[in-house]
């Protein structure tokens, strides 16, 4: 059975370049959903015309409500609302999936001039997984890791494409911009962009990906928080267990690690 996971974000669709389009509430995001449909619907499509089974998407943007649902083929099922990764539950994810797809993602933050970059959230500066420094692409990408499922197509801006491509031999990078700077890009049309990722989606289906899984084992996390309240609350829930700003985990696997960060940001807010 081919069985495929999207994951989906805003910042690194078709034509967004700017908070205001991407943020739910902001003046702009009738546009950046409408990219990011146009996107969702291409990667959808090309899967199916290629031979997909099923296709399961997890809506990581904001709140995870952005996918119009009026819109998809029967055989495609969301997880809307953000249901939290829990230590044996990664977002949908286990070993009967052929691939993860990443749609509309962007690069790490601090990436020097790079459009929209960040890391899940204003309150993360940086992410280490036994040492290395990922974003969003390299965490999503090891919890797949985990079960033995390969990151291989990624839709995202050029910084977005070229770290998941540092990061993961074999990944196809669909860039539907040009980074230029943290707020602008050379962007494509609407048109082009879908074909580029239907393309993408097709391919994958119907010959497989030449990537691997991206597996790292035993789990160091290191989470270096931005000065605030939650590191504050972090800092006097679990004294122990953060130094110099830096939280840090460890678990069998990288989506239990992540689990269990998600499980504490919830309690320092709670």
């Amino acid at each position: 059975m081919k069985k495929y996971m999207i994951r989906c974000d805003i910042e690194g669709v078709t034509g967004v370049v700017s908070y205001e389009q991407a943020e739910p509430g902001k003046s702009e995001f009738a546009f950046g959903e409408a990219m990011f449909m146009n996107d969702l619907m291409a990667m959808i499509s090309g899967l199916n015309d290629g031979g997909a089974d099923e296709i399961y998407i997890y809506d990581e943007h904001f709140y995870g409500r952005n996918v119009n649902l009026s819109k998809l083929p029967a055989n495609v099922k969301v997880y809307c609302g953000k249901p939290p990764y829990l230590k044996n539950w990664a977002g949908g994810l286990d070993e009967s999936f052929a691939a993860l797809l990443l749609l509309g993602f962007h690069s790490k933050r601090g990436t020097e001039n790079a459009l929209l970059n960040h890391s899940y959230e204003p309150d993360i500066k940086d992410i280490r997984i036994n040492g290395i420094s990922v974003g969003e692409i390299g965490m999503e990408a090891a919890i797949a890791g985990d079960f033995n499922v390969p990151l291989a197509v990624i839709t995202a801006d050029s910084e977005g494409c070229r770290e998941a491509k540092e990061l993961i031999d074999g990944v196809n990078g669909v860039s539907v911009k040009e980074s230029l700077s943290e707020f602008g890009a050379l962007c494509l049309p609407a048109k082009v962009t879908y074909d580029m990722i239907y393309n993408a989606g097709k391919e994958l289906a119907e010959n497989g990906t030449k990537a691997k899984p991206y597996t790292v084992g035993k789990t160091k996390l290191e989470v270096t928080l931005k000065d605030g309240d939650f590191k504050a609350a972090y800092e006097r829930l679990y004294k122990d267990e953060i130094k110099n700003g830096v939280a840090v985990i460890e678990a069998d696997t990288a989506a239990a690690a992540w689990a269990v960060y998600w499980e504490r940001k919830l309690k320092c807010y709670a």
